[in-house]
């Protein structure tokens, strides 16, 4: 949907969000390309973070502050396109070293395989509210203040939450995989 269109008849809905794009697309893009350094990407994120707003406006489930809820999709989003490209730089730096000379990539990205799958088995074992928890802070790198905002519960007990899932996790792993080079990578992570 084009909201930057002055020939269409808005509902109160689309007036609303036309008026909040408007008002802050510049500086998501601004946001995004500090960080991001591509003017493409930069409007990529725009683009994904008002999506992301408006499905959420459509469905019935606006957030109480659209400007937060705003830089937090727009701050995720470009953190996931960071790490991104920190995975494609890696990818292409293995691949310049095997095309140089052999390497044990191949051994390394079964190690990580399996240290990922156990990484996600010991989610499955949190209770409901600490995973959620966990995940908003360790996948969606949200603050312990903005977590405790969005679900209505203290700092601390976000806090509590993610030092006990950390404990876990890590427990997890390490009964399941001797191997020094998993810790190590696994350390790392978290």
């Amino acid at each position: 949907m084009d909201f930057t269109s002055t020939t269409i008849q808005y509902t109160g809905q689309q007036r609303k969000f036309r008026e909040f794009y408007l008002t802050y697309k510049d500086k998501v893009y601004t946001y995004a390309f500090s960080h991001l350094k591509d003017k493409d990407m930069a409007v990529d994120v725009v683009q994904e973070a008002f999506t992301r707003i408006w499905k959420k406006v459509t469905a019935g489930e606006e957030p109480n502050n659209l400007q937060s809820y705003l830089y937090t999709v727009s701050r995720n989003i470009v953190f996931d396109e960071i790490r991104k490209e920190k995975v494609r730089m890696n990818f292409l730096e293995k691949q310049r070293m095997a095309n140089e000379g052999g390497d044990n990539s191949g051994e390394e990205h079964i190690e990580f395989k399996d240290l990922e799958r156990l990484y996600r088995e010991a989610l499955e074992l949190l209770p409901d509210a600490r995973k959620r928890i966990y995940l908003l802070s360790k996948e969606e790198h949200l603050s312990n203040q903005e977590i405790a905002d969005l679900l209505g519960i203290s700092i601390n007990t976000v806090r509590d939450q993610i030092v006990k899932s950390n404990k876990m996790v890590r427990q997890f792993i390490l009964s399941r995989m001797g191997s020094s080079l998993a810790l190590l990578i696994f350390l790392k992570i978290l």
